[in-house]
């Protein structure tokens, strides 16, 4: 019985020496204060395309969902169709998430931006869930569709304190101009007025691409922005190079959380080296080069423990519940009776 005693205290206290480094290597208080100084709120709570654990992603009830949980911002992907129409879709092509298949057939591969919007409002982008998570299934997931971004605005609007928005520019390169059509959407409904003041900062911006930031910050440059980076980008750029390109036009950086470094879905092509970019040497390296750091996709209460001792400012999560009842903000149940009240 000493012995295991001897050895429990032993690995508390290597615990706990783990953690004060951690904490010491992350500067976590410096997160806080730039984070502050952006007016984002801290931890900030990123619903990952809606809370998409629950509901279809990128759908109607996966936005109000999220909103009616109280997350800080709706988190989307902006793409724009043939036609000119700025939608909220993630992926390249429609197979996985739509019926595609059946409506258009030979045309699953398809560029979303190949197709209208007329066309887009043809496909059921819900039904999909229900086969995939049948524990989660809803009737009224059945023939959701695919939203405008002017949607997903008024969604936003719907609720008092409203949620932020945190766009991304998908494939910024396809959509030779979709930035200022951006700006000028957002501008025209009163979400990035240069004047306005509050506690919270209403549009963050993202991308993977630099030049589409770049092109942000010169269209609106009092609005955050954040730099995505994943495992091929660092594979061949390096962490410290990249953390130089995002000071010229970001304010944080995007990265992945603990599950993604293990994942299979992980480019060991492009990247053999499994690289955890929210260990506290680099969370510390991101702050001290005055960039917040907000990490994707974070789902499970063990890492949202860790990513927030290792100095993280925010996370992208499926489950905007279980991160404010992480941070005491609510609790993580399930959604019981927000569905009635959204109307799902």
């Amino acid at each position: 019985m000493k012995l295991l005693m001897t050895v429990v205290s032993a690995a508390v206290a290597l615990a706990g020496l783990a953690l004060a480094v951690g904490a010491a290597l992350s500067a976590p208080s410096r997160g806080k204060r730039l984070a502050q100084a952006l007016r984002m709120p801290h931890p900030a709570v990123i619903a990952h395309r809606g809370a998409s654990y629950y509901a279809p992603e990128s759908t109607r009830p996966a936005y109000l969902l999220a909103r009616e949980m109280g997350a800080d911002y709706l988190e989307l992907d902006l793409q724009r169709t043939r036609d000119g129409v700025l939608i909220v879709f993630h992926d390249d092509d429609l197979s996985r998430t739509t019926d595609v298949a059946e409506v258009f057939p030979g045309r699953e591969r398809a560029p979303v931006g190949s197709f209208t919007f007329e066309e887009l409002a043809r496909l059921d982008a819900g039904s999909w869930f229900n086969r995939r998570f049948p524990k989660r299934a809803r009737p009224a997931f059945r023939s959701l569709r695919i939203l405008r971004l002017d949607e997903v605005l008024a969604l936003a609007e719907g609720k008092d304190p409203r949620p932020g928005l945190y766009i991304e520019t998908k494939s910024a390169h396809r959509y030779p101009g979709i930035e200022r059509q951006l700006i000028e959407t957002l501008a025209a409904q009163g979400w990035i007025d240069r004047a306005a003041v509050g506690p919270q900062s209403r549009v963050i911006l993202q991308s993977f691409e630099l030049d589409s930031l770049a092109r942000l910050q010169a269209l609106a440059p009092q609005v955050p922005r954040v730099f995505l980076i994943d495992e091929t980008l660092i594979a061949r750029e390096g962490w410290n190079s990249l953390l130089k390109k995002a000071q010229t036009v970001a304010s944080g950086i995007g990265t992945w959380g603990l599950r993604h470094a293990l994942s299979p879905r992980w480019d060991r092509a492009a990247a053999p080296v499994r690289y955890l970019t929210t260990w506290p040497w680099y969370t510390g390296g991101a702050h001290r080069a005055g960039l917040v750091v907000h990490a994707w996709t974070v789902n499970d209460r063990c890492e949202l423990r860790a990513l927030r001792l290792f100095g993280v400012d925010g996370f992208f999560t499926d489950r905007p519940d279980l991160a404010l009842a992480m941070g005491g903000r609510g609790s993580a149940l399930e959604p019981g009776r927000l569905w009635e009240k959204i109307g799902y």
